[in-house]
């Protein structure tokens, strides 16, 4: 399995899991489609499914566009269920994912729209045999969520608090929908097992973050044989089940 990152950032998100067969998951879509198909090599035919974590165009931007071109997408934020947590099993895929909705404690969605009203957004568990597990979130305060033996964490990761600059109002909108490194190394503290074999970040933010600051800081965390890396366009990296054999 590998894992490409299409895009990442504030100006759209978009990752690729790609299994050895050519089975790709796609997770967000917040670029045009144009891109996501140049990150697929332009063949579109081993696409299963499309994950969408939030309706907020970096994010979202040709989610129709996919579901009109027949793929199948998953937008649990469209859904009316009460439920917090949802599985799906996509047709003729090896794929089994969950989404869970990240919440407060006391109910309230972590992320917000530009008006301050609260914004429905979910993180995902996706299984398949190649890589094992993967906990996919972003754009969340806190995830209150806890999961037994992850092999890989995709994260949202924006800010620093000692970086955070601008008005009241703008530290307000970060601090109060997105992720600081510092709560996102004590959700891994709270996740880690001797089976985690990767943690990468994504969706780092350009002016509140520092890429080499951030890994130092998970570093100190994680396990030692851990990679933890921060995603960046173009990137590729590969995601294995550490059950599997290596003969």
């Amino acid at each position: 399995m590998r894992l490409k990152t299409v895009a990442t950032g504030s100006s759209g998100n978009c990752h690729l899991l790609i299994a050895d067969s050519g089975e790709t998951l796609i997770l967000d879509c917040g670029v045009p489609i144009k891109e996501i198909k140049k990150g697929l090599g332009w063949n579109i035919k081993k696409v299963v499914g499309v994950l969408c974590t939030h309706r907020h165009l970096d994010h979202s931007k040709s989610a129709v566009e996919l579901y009109k071109t027949g793929f199948y997408a998953v937008a649990p934020y469209l859904i009316s269920s009460r439920s917090e947590k949802l599985s799906y099993k996509l047709k003729k895929s090896r794929f089994d994912i969950s989404s869970f909705a990240l919440k407060t404690v006391d109910g309230k969605w972590t992320h917000t729209n530009g008006d301050g009203s609260e914004c429905p957004c979910y993180g995902f568990w996706i299984q398949h045999p190649e890589m094992g597990t993967m906990i996919y979130a972003t754009d969340t305060e806190l995830i209150k969520w806890r999961f037994k033996k992850v092999n890989h964490i995709l994260l949202g990761v924006n800010y620093d608090p000692e970086l955070l600059s601008g008005d009241d109002a703008k530290k307000k909108h970060v601090i109060r929908g997105h992720m600081s490194i510092d709560t996102a190394c004590d959700f891994v503290i709270d996740n880690a097992s001797d089976q985690l074999q990767n943690v990468i970040m994504c969706h780092l933010s350009s002016e509140n973050a520092e890429p080499d600051s951030f890994i130092e800081k998970m570093r100190t965390v994680v396990p030692a044989a851990c990679n933890v890396i921060v995603a960046t366009p173009g990137m590729e990296i590969d995601l294995r089940n550490p059950s599997e054999c290596p003969f």
